[in-house]
This record gives C-alpha cells, sequence and structure tokens, in this order.
C-alpha cells in the first residue's frame, strides 16, 4: 500500500538551508563593500568641487580661502552647496600654504560612519592622498 506523500524531507530542508547559508556568506560581505563605496562618492565629489571653486576663487581674487570646516566653507566659497552639514558623511576642510597660493582640501569622516577619523585629500596640483598624507 502507498502512502501520499506531502511536503519536504529532513534531507531536503537541510540542504536547501545550506544553500541559503552559503549564499548570504558570500552576499553579505559583497553588498557591504557595494555599500562603502556608495558612501565615499559623497566625499570624492565634494573633494573635486572645492577644488574647483578654489580654483575658480584664485582666478578671480589671487589667493585660495582657507576654511575650517564645512559651514566655514559654505559662507567662503558661495557656489558650495553640499547640503545640510549634519547629514554629509564627512568634514570638509581647507588648508592654504604659501601665502595663500598654495592648497590642500580635506575631508574626515565624522562619528558614527564606517570612515570615522579617516582623512581624504586632494591639494592644489590635484595629487590625492588619504591618511597620514593629509594635513
Amino acid at each position: 500500500m502507498r502512502h501520499n506523500e506531502r511536503g519536504f524531507s529532513l534531507i531536503e530542508l537541510l540542504i536547501a538551508v545550506t544553500i541559503l547559508g552559503i549564499l548570504a556568506a558570500v552576499a553579505i560581505p559583497t553588498y557591504m563593500g557595494i555599500q562603502k563605496r556608495g558612501k565615499r562618492t559623497e566625499y570624492k565629489s565634494n573633494l573635486e568641487i572645492i577644488k574647483l571653486l578654489e580654483e575658480k576663487n584664485r582666478a578671480e581674487r589671487g589667493v585660495y580661502v582657507a576654511g575650517t570646516d564645512t559651514v566655514d566653507l559654505k559662507g567662503k566659497l558661495a557656489d558650495f552647496r553640499p547640503g545640510d552639514p549634519a547629514d554629509l558623511l564627512y568634514e570638509y576642510s581647507v588648508v592654504t600654504f604659501n601665502n595663500d597660493q598654495e592648497f590642500t582640501v580635506v575631508a574626515t569622516g565624522k562619528p558614527g560612519t564606517s570612515d570615522v577619523g579617516k582623512k581624504f585629500c586632494i591639494d592644489h596640483n590635484n595629487v590625492k592622498d588619504e591618511g597620514a598624507g593629509c594635513p
């Protein structure tokens, strides 16, 4: 006599759970890396924007402008509009050298982000650096 079998056996369920575990082990780190790269586009674009605005300021006024933080830069570089500083993932500043004839733009990761305290920078010669190479 044959019984009407319905459902999955224990082995089939274990195989399905194992496959899901393997997929999760590969997908989650990949997703986290993509998410981190996506957040870093903020500092990359803002460093380039500030650099261009500094070059514009030098062409118009003969010097680069120093700025201690994002709010200060928004006041000194009128076209710098990164959004509400509280919503940004990085704090931006500009350090000038050589009687305001050279500069370095610095983005520093804010607390609560994956890049907390980490620095990224670009200078007047378009040289990009990070970490200890930034002022």
